[in-house]
């Protein structure tokens, strides 16, 4: 394994470089404390769809493991199976859990790829700002 000292002089390239050469409206940076409001006004659906997906967490952490549980939440919330092909409407639910994970962690609606962000986020930072 590497250690953090082997790492750190390309940690800091890659930080000064997203300081110095990418605008702040395009930096993705991840909320440190929850959005209580938002998680508050969520509907049961919504709180649901949260819970399956904080508690698939532990037995998909990889990156095909997170993409199969980012995309199949949506899939067991309509009642199907989450090897379902996507319908046009599963489609649009998917697309309006996705809006609902971006605003709570990064506070947009959009963002890079979710397996990858919540890889990069960590699975107790993720449990911190999802939990309803």
């Amino acid at each position: 394994m590497t250690s953090l000292d082997e790492v750190r002089p390309r940690l800091d390239r890659a930080e000064n470089w997203i300081t110095n050469q990418v605008p702040a409206d395009q930096r993705t940076i991840v909320r440190d404390e929850p959005d209580t409001e938002l998680l508050g006004s969520l509907d049961d659906e919504g709180r649901e769809s949260l819970r399956l997906l904080l508690d698939g967490l532990d037995t998909h952490w990889s990156l095909d493991g997170l993409t199969t549980l980012v995309y199949g939440v949506p899939k067991i919330m309509a009642g199907l199976d989450p090897e379902a092909k996507p319908t046009p409407e599963l489609k649009l639910a998917q697309r309006a859990f996705f809006a609902l994970l971006y605003k709570l962690l990064v506070s947009r609606e959009t963002g890079p790829r979710l397996p990858t962000l919540l890889l990069a986020v960590g699975a107790d930072r993720v449990r911190k700002l999802l939990a309803a």
